[in-house]
């Protein structure tokens, strides 16, 4: 399925670039499957700053709407009926506003914009994000059953943690994949963007050194190539960075009295209500139990901004380490001193408290611990 979509949007790239009958302006010609929007007005935004600024609107008469105009470059835009709200009861249209004509169709659960290349492609992406969303949704389901009606074992623990991992290890692929093809348009700075958090730096760093000006230059892009020149104030051989938190009891502790303490550290950065993470924290947990006698510890930080959500985790899934967390969530003072933009995130200290590994997985951690200890 995901080759059916890579292949359309491929085409659709190449087709509209051999097109000699480029359309010089736009016609947004837009179906709303609701009476009541007839006679209000549908405004058409953009985002500037970190505010939503209206570049046309219209009426919806007998449940249709158009607008017309001229869009050079293209840009991602909305549609809202009120001035402060996106569509209240509908799923909101994102869509590129490109010159072409473009079909809106504005309903409770499955809105959508199509009709023009960038348009179609980004629909299509939409739709197997959907399906991705869908299928984990179902598996974390049937783990929660599992676990309230005490059926579950480490067997079928196991089989879950790995096929979850699959389709996020699969999407991820798809994910990059689809940005991969489109790395000169706003369509693949918007992808891209829009899954920062999932993506590792180094892949971060490699799409950055092979995008074109038109998708760099786009300014959450911007953003993003900042932090990355940043990092290498915390690369591997530097010295730790520490940070304040408190511990489940409510004490105040720092990064400092964990880290450079003659032993290795492993430091698991997740949040209790991401199933990944979670996922993660009990493969490191194993781990730990496998070397401390080695010379490792380990110390969980978690992003969590709900201490009784937090605390109710890490007693249901057993996790058996030292936990902090300043429940700042992505404003933690931990996420800021390791520009963290994805959890679960892992990192190993060194004994005199350098980064020995950072941002790795369970299984290469394995393999560096290998190296070091087998």
């Amino acid at each position: 399925m995901y080759r059916i979509i890579l292949s359309i949007i491929g085409i659709g790239l190449i087709l509209c670039g051999c097109s000699s009958n480029i359309p010089s302006s736009y016609e947004l010609n837009g179906e709303v499957y609701n009476s009541r929007f007839n006679g209000k007005t549908i405004y058409l935004s953009k985002v500037d700053g970190d505010e939503l600024t209206n570049i046309d609107s219209t009426l919806v008469e007998v449940n249709k709407f158009c607008l017309k105009g001229v869009q050079d470059v293209p840009t991602v835009c909305y549609l809202r009926f009120r001035e402060d709200h996106l569509l209240p009861e509908y799923v909101p249209v994102t869509f590129i506003l490109e010159n072409g004509t473009i079909n809106v169709q504005i309903t409770k659960s499955d809105s959508k914009a199509t009709g023009t290349v960038l348009n179609d492609s980004l629909f299509s992406f939409q739709k197997s994000m959907d399906k991705y969303e869908k299928q984990l949704t179902r598996i974390e389901a049937r783990y929660k059953k599992m676990i309230a009606d005490s059926t579950i074992n480490k067997e079928t623990e196991k089989q879950i943690y790995e096929e979850y991992n699959s389709e996020e290890k699969a999407n991820l692929e798809f994910i990059k994949k689809v940005i991969g093809q489109n790395l000169n348009n706003i369509l693949g700075a918007y992808i891209f963007n829009l899954n920062r958090n999932r993506l590792a730096d180094k892949d971060i760093e490699i799409i950055l050194q092979k995008a074109g000006s038109t998708f760099k230059n786009q300014p959450d892009i911007r953003l993003i190539s900042e932090r990355i020149r940043r990092l290498n104030n915390i690369s591997v051989g530097k010295m730790f960075k520490n940070f304040d938190s408190q511990d489940i009891q409510g004490r105040r502790k720092s990064l400092s009295e964990y880290a450079g303490r003659g032993k290795f550290l492993i430091v698991g950065f997740w949040a209790s209500i991401s199933p990944s993470s979670r996922i993660e924290m009990k493969n490191l947990i194993e781990i730990h139990k496998k070397y401390k006698y080695k010379g490792i510890d380990i110390i969980s930080v978690s992003l969590d901004t709900d201490s009784l959500s937090w605390i109710e985790n890490i007693e249901r899934y057993n996790l058996t380490c030292p936990h902090l967390s300043d429940f700042k969530g992505w404003e933690s003072d931990a996420v800021k001193a390791y520009e963290i933009n994805k959890i679960p995130y892992i990192l190993l200290l060194n004994p005199d408290g350098s980064i020995a590994a950072k941002e790795t997985d369970t299984n290469c951690l394995k393999e560096k611990l290998k190296e070091l200890f087998d």
